[in-house]
């Protein structure tokens, strides 16, 4: 009875689109044929149960719930902090711009269940990459990515600075679907 409803709501619900033709830094891990995609469709990965909406939901809490954290500290300088680079057609928003000690920082959260939480040592490559993204966007040197485990709050922190093997690649990767796009390859690559 209430299940459905909540379902049905959540079909139903507007959803905010995402940006079209540009690169978002939360996809750019994944390979140059999905990119090619997605710099036209946006929300490439269509749509969503009503369960995985629920998901997204939670996490958007968590980010919520951490940046009032960290602005009650008096560290959160920005809260979704646009990104934006021309040249690259990158296009989004880091969740935040930390400032500790005089030192500026880009702040990126997830939350994972605790399989994932318990075996992490060091950063998801998918996440270093996008907090390697925002860094070069932003022109910020370090960040923070910081993790909580979904099903008991914990926290684990991951200080990261801007590396040139994460983010050359990334940057290649672009400028070939960018050449794709010039050239007309576009139709080629799509239907390959």
């Amino acid at each position: 009875m209430i299940i459905e409803r909540i379902d049905d709501y959540l079909k139903t619900r507007p959803r905010d689109k995402r940006y079209t033709h540009c690169f978002h830094p939360s996809t750019l891990y994944k390979p140059a044929e999905y990119l090619l995609k997605a710099y036209f469709d946006g929300d490439s990965e269509g749509d969503y149960s009503s369960q995985r909406l629920r998901v997204f939901d939670n996490g958007h809490d968590v980010h919520k719930r951490i940046q009032n954290y960290l602005r009650e500290l008096g560290i959160l300088r920005e809260v979704e902090c646009p990104v934006e680079n021309r040249e690259y057609e990158i296009r989004g928003h880091a969740d935040g711009v930390l400032e500790i000690d005089g030192k500026k920082g880009v702040l990126e959260i997830k939350s994972i269940n605790s399989r994932g939480f318990y075996g992490l040592f060091e950063p998801d490559e998918r996440h270093l990459i996008q907090a390697n993204v925002y860094m070069f966007c932003l022109g910020i040197p370090r960040g923070v990515i910081l993790y909580e485990n979904k099903d008991n709050q914990d926290l684990r922190e991951f200080l990261v600075t801007q590396d040139p093997k994460v983010i050359q690649p990334v940057l290649e990767k672009i400028k070939l679907v960018q050449s794709w796009i010039s050239t007309g390859r576009v139709e080629a690559v799509n239907h390959a």
